[in-house]
């Protein structure tokens, strides 16, 4: 807005310089008009060259001077578009990560809440297995997929199990942990009904307490 007002007053301040300017030369040369009638050609365009020079001159400045304006206009106005660009995208961004925000939140409230629960042993042919309950409090999931770590990290048993409905119920047996006293990871895998896989981890620790086994069942907090 001041820079609209000093363009204006640039205008303003030309047109009355001028009009003072024809004003005193008229004054000047109107008792002069016969000399200038018989004067030669060169010489009434050197004079009229003289005079109207500082003028020219005199507009020639504003014109830079309101260059200068127009410019320093054109340099705020396109800082104003930086802003206002700088601004969308910011407004973008925080946009696109709210709904990344929201999306993790809708894949997180598919998962199933899985408990394990341990059921003791069973003997069958001489064999010994450890028997487990797994159920579901969550959203439902299919291609579910049981495994026992070993103490160097591979996988010992893989079960399947059938898919599994919000509060369904599996049980499960698998071959006896040996040892006395042991830690073991079980892998819970399974596909989502969104479609995409995740897994859960348990920490089985198996121990012997005056000859009676026990298994103790920590879960791990899911990831992300």
């Amino acid at each position: 807005m001041q820079k609209v007002c000093m363009r204006n007053k640039l205008a303003w301040i030309g047109a009355i310089f001028t009009a003072v300017y024809f004003s005193g030369f008229t004054w000047f040369i109107f008792g002069r008009l016969p000399e200038l009638q018989i004067m030669p050609l060169n010489n009434v365009g050197d004079f009229l060259a003289g005079a109207f020079g500082p003028i020219a001159f005199f507009w020639l400045i504003l014109g830079f001077m309101q260059q200068g304006v127009e410019l320093r206009l054109s340099a705020d106005a396109l800082k104003m578009q930086a802003d206002e660009l700088r601004a969308s995208v910011e407004q973008q961004t925080a946009l696109v990560a709210a709904q990344e925000h929201s999306l993790r939140n809708h894949e997180r409230s598919l998962e199933p809440l899985l408990q394990l629960e341990y059921l003791g042993q069973e003997r069958e042919d001489g064999d010994v297995f450890e028997k487990f309950s797994i159920t579901n409090l969550g959203a439902y999931c299919e291609s579910i997929a049981v495994e026992l770590s070993d103490d160097r990290g591979e996988v010992e048993i893989g079960v399947e199990l059938e898919p599994l409905h919000n509060n369904g119920t599996h049980d499960f047996v698998i071959s006896e942990i040996e040892g006395r006293y042991c830690v073991r990871e079980l892998v819970v895998k399974y596909k989502k009904i969104s479609g995409n896989s995740s897994f859960q981890v348990f920490e089985v620790t198996k121990y012997n307490m005056d000859e009676s086994p026990g298994i103790w069942i920590r879960k791990r907090p899911l990831q992300g």
